[in-house]
């Protein structure tokens, strides 16, 4: 499918993605056991990442992505190759080349659970970095990380009315804490186990989908007094929102993410720390994944279900559409006087506290993977690539020059890895080196270090960046001022600099003033509808109206808002125009 054409499914807007494997899989039964409860939270205090996605499985690259080769010289050696790495090229169909490059990376595998992904080492890798990152920055602000049950009490989504509506129909329920066996079944070829009807549950569970409910419940047990605030905790947990069409690290049913939650004494605290996490998420979007966003404000429709305000990041991505990357909301009071959070003033009088939120997920490797890569694989910035750098010898005839080809590179991987640069040394000396540049280009690896005879003569490795450009030479020893380490740190700058002017021009190209219907109109049938700036004066009906009528949304209401010129009316509503706000496609 062209993305050209913007082929849609199920009125959704959204370009056609492949359609899930045709091998039939049955649906998991939502009375599920505590064990099964249990497993998950074992498998998570284990560090294993299982996470839904999409059915990827139908999307592996042509033949799967296999290397096959033969160590040796001669003809042996050029035998080797890497078979069925193919990735359909984005001008071709930009849906497949999201799930091949996904696939051909190595960034996740499938699970035995219908819909489920395993994120594999280098997937799982990219969520560390992100967490490497923010967590610091989270502490700075005072807060403290936490664990929250997986499991929720049904009772306790119910007290906020608006929170349980916008999650209902994503629950994953809980109904019975135990298995049986079954008598006979292996005779008979059936199941072994079932759910043990007796075991039916007082009152059911939800699988976590977010956790302000528990939090709050939580908070009222353990907030008194004004010298309790502010209370601010945070948590790095998997979520489960049952999603029916899934798409990885986007939108799948079960994902990583991280949530806080904050109480206050006064709004104006609660809405700053709101807007200081928000601050932090464009500092890690914009300045560390070197995304091209838009800081702004959701309008009344799309604000987070039980907030008063949520604050947005919005990424554009090389193919004009926007993802919400991270969000941050101002509660108000809804949350505490829906679990009766109250706290004796200075005064010694009660008053209910205040109260924000906000997380990022996994659906950021996503935003990042359609940001920044091309048809040949991942391009990563340098912060969350698993691995920053890797150091190709190249094959010797003579032994003794391959073992000191060997014992340079190794070196040259002990002085980097002391500097905190994250190292891989190929020393698959009997493949070609196009076979092992290919392999380390597709999956994202920001530098590459070639080391040959003559190199080793120099002193020095050859430097490419995955952004392209000349080859340079990296000396392989020297001081702190004048090694390799200070050659390399400086090389990944450069390369994160190239990502953040590529994010920035990307910017300027696809965001378009909007003056008149017939221009959004023609704009949105273009191949690359971009984002679409409009001095909007609809109201709420106005905007379901739009996203009934063009599968386009408002995405947000820019911070950084102009002088809006007198008498502007809006182009879409014909009513004065009161703000400026970005509509766009969105995955």
């Amino acid at each position: 499918m062209s993305h050209s054409k913007r082929r849609l499914r199920g009125g959704s807007g959204l370009p056609a993605w492949p359609e899930p494997s045709s091998r039939k899989r049955s649906l998991p039964v939502l009375g599920l056991a505590t064990a099964v409860g249990a497993a998950a939270v074992a498998l998570l205090g284990s560090g294993a990442a299982f996470l839904c996605g999409s059915h990827l499985g139908s999307r592996l690259p042509r033949g799967g992505s296999r290397l096959v080769a033969c160590r040796g010289k001669g003809k042996a050696a050029k035998e080797a190759k890497w078979e069925g790495a193919t990735i359909t090229p984005r001008s071709e169909d930009w849906s497949a080349w999201y799930l091949d490059l996904i696939a051909a990376s190595k960034l996740v595998d499938d699970a035995p659970v219908r819909g489920c992904k395993i994120l594999m080492p280098d997937g799982f890798a990219l969520w560390e970095g992100i967490q490497r990152l923010l967590d610091p920055k989270l502490k700075e602000m005072g807060v403290q990380n936490a664990y929250f049950p997986l499991l929720i009490p049904v009772s306790f989504l119910s007290k906020e009315a608006s929170h349980v509506d916008g999650f209902a129909k994503e629950c994953a329920v809980v109904t019975h804490h135990r298995l049986r066996s079954v008598a006979n079944a292996g005779e008979k070829g059936g199941p072994l186990v079932e759910v043990d009807p007796e075991s039916k549950l007082a009152e059911p569970y939800v699988v976590r989908p977010t956790s302000e409910t528990v939090v709050w419940h939580m908070y009222g047990k353990w907030i008194s007094s004004y010298r309790d605030l502010p209370m601010k905790m945070n948590q790095w947990v998997n979520v489960m929102r049952w999603e029916m069409r899934t798409r990885p690290f986007l939108r799948s049913a079960e994902f990583l993410w991280q949530e806080g939650h904050t109480a206050h004494a006064t709004r104006d605290e609660a809405d700053a720390q709101a807007r200081q996490v928000l601050d932090a998420y464009v500092w890690l979007a914009q300045d560390e994944l070197c995304m091209p966003l838009v800081p702004g404000r959701k309008s009344n429709n799309e604000r987070f279900a039980g907030a008063d305000e949520t604050y947005t990041i919005e990424a554009l991505t090389q193919n004009g559409m926007a993802i919400q990357a991270g969000t941050s909301h101002f509660l108000g009071q809804n949350f505490a006087k829906a679990f009766d959070v109250t706290y004796l003033n200075d005064e010694q009088k009660s008053e209910y506290v205040w109260a924000s939120s906000w997380g990022v997920s996994t659906r950021l490797i996503g935003a990042v993977i359609m940001v920044h890569s091309d048809d040949d694989g991942l391009v990563l910035p340098p912060a969350i690539a698993a691995t920053q750098v890797v150091i190709t010898p190249f094959y010797a005839k003579d032994p003794e020059q391959q073992a000191a080809l060997l014992e340079a590179a190794a070196m040259l991987k002990d002085r980097l890895v002391a500097a905190g640069i994250r190292v891989h040394l190929d020393d698959r000396v009997g493949l070609k080196p196009g076979i092992k540049f290919f392999e380390w280009e597709q999956r994202g690896v920001p530098l590459r270090l070639e080391l040959g005879a003559r190199d080793l003569e120099q002193g020095i490795a050859l430097g490419k960046l995955r952004t392209g450009g000349d080859k340079f030479s990296v000396p392989l020893s020297g001081d702190e001022n004048g090694g390799p380490a200070e050659a390399v740190s400086a090389a990944l700058a450069r390369l994160k600099g190239e990502l953040r002017e590529r994010a920035e021009a990307l910017r300027e190209r696809l965001t378009f003033r909007i003056s008149s219907r017939e221009d959004f109109d023609a704009r949105i049938k273009e191949r690359e509808p971009g984002m679409l700036l409009i001095p909007w004066g609809g109201d709420d009906d106005d905007e379901d109206r739009i996203k009934d009528e063009t599968s386009v949304t408002l995405r947000c209401y820019p911070l950084e808002q102009e002088a809006m010129p007198e008498g502007q009316v809006c182009p879409l509503t014909g009513k004065p125009s009161r703000l400026w706000a970005i509509f766009a496609f969105s995955y």
